[in-house]
């Protein structure tokens, strides 16, 4: 991309955008992991895109199809305790730190406490650059409960606010106070990068 493209690019991701969780193939034979990268493109389609080295593009690709889920922002953490699974084959399940159920067309497990779960069927994949781009039709979509939504912002835009911030400004704290619980043990040792984080859950105040 070209310098103003790249601009615009953080302009565009100064809206908090949501991370979600992708679930695909089955307990048997599956994985469960976060992304960030998707948008819908109208008439019941989806787009999201996927690194290409890593082996979670090609369970997708292969697969055609995934279940996604959206995260309570009480769960955020989740968000990159899984960050790992993007180079795994498969997981298994039981080892999770939260129940699952199936999804209710194609019978991927899905976390129990998804706000919302969309059924994706995939319809076209292009290698654009380092990541795959997926277009996906939307097979089917359940809402379970209403809330708060988990999102992130871009880096720079973080950093903006941090120089804006001042003495008593109590949302931006909390907001840091929140990215440093949800990421903790982001950057892990590979010794210790697959032994399971214990979740410890937050009230609603700390995790806005």
């Amino acid at each position: 991309m070209s310098f103003l493209e790249r601009r615009a690019g953080m302009v565009i991701f100064i809206c908090p955008r949501p991370i979600m969780l992708v679930s695909v193939g089955s307990r048997e034979d599956g994985n469960i992991f976060p992304m960030n990268i998707l948008g819908n493109l109208g008439n019941g389609y989806l787009g999201f895109a996927l690194r290409g080295e890593r082996l979670a593009a090609g369970l997708v690709e292969r697969a055609g199809r995934i279940a996604l889920s959206s995260l309570p922002l009480s769960e955020g953490a989740l968000a990159y305790q899984l960050a790992n699974h993007h180079t795994k084959k498969s997981i298994d399940w039981s080892q999770l730190p939260f129940a699952t159920m199936t999804s209710t067309t194609f019978n991927i497990p899905v976390p129990e406490f998804a706000q919302r779960v969309r059924e994706l069927e995939i319809e076209s994949v292009r290698a654009i650059g380092s990541h795959k781009f997926f277009i996906a039709r939307i097979i089917r979509e359940d809402k379970f409960i209403d809330g708060l939504e988990f999102c992130s912002i871009h880096g720079f835009y973080q950093a903006w606010r941090l120089r804006k911030l001042k003495g008593g400004d109590e949302e931006l704290e909390i907001s840091l106070a929140g990215d440093v619980f949800n990421k903790r043990g982001r950057h892990r040792s590979e010794a210790f990068r697959d032994v399971p984080i214990k979740m410890i859950p937050l009230n609603d105040k700390l995790n806005r």
